[in-house]
């Protein structure tokens, strides 16, 4: 079973805060919970599958993928 690792970026913090997660939609759903601003990383070991950015926080927040 294919597991993925979502890397969020602390603004200030010396470490990224790394979650291991089942698949990409849960990634998605952590991602939304735990980032108020910012971006993250979907990994799939060494291989970055997408990075995520969260837009407009204040009003209609919305992911930039990449």
């Amino acid at each position: 079973m294919q597991r993925y690792m979502l890397r969020i970026d602390r603004r200030g913090a010396a470490e990224a805060l790394s979650l291991d997660v089942p698949d990409l939609a849960t990634a998605l759903i952590v991602a939304d919970i735990n980032i108020a601003s910012g971006a993250a990383r979907i990994m799939d070991g060494d291989r970055i599958v997408a990075t995520i950015e969260k837009q407009n926080p204040a009003q209609s927040p919305y992911w930039r993928v990449a």
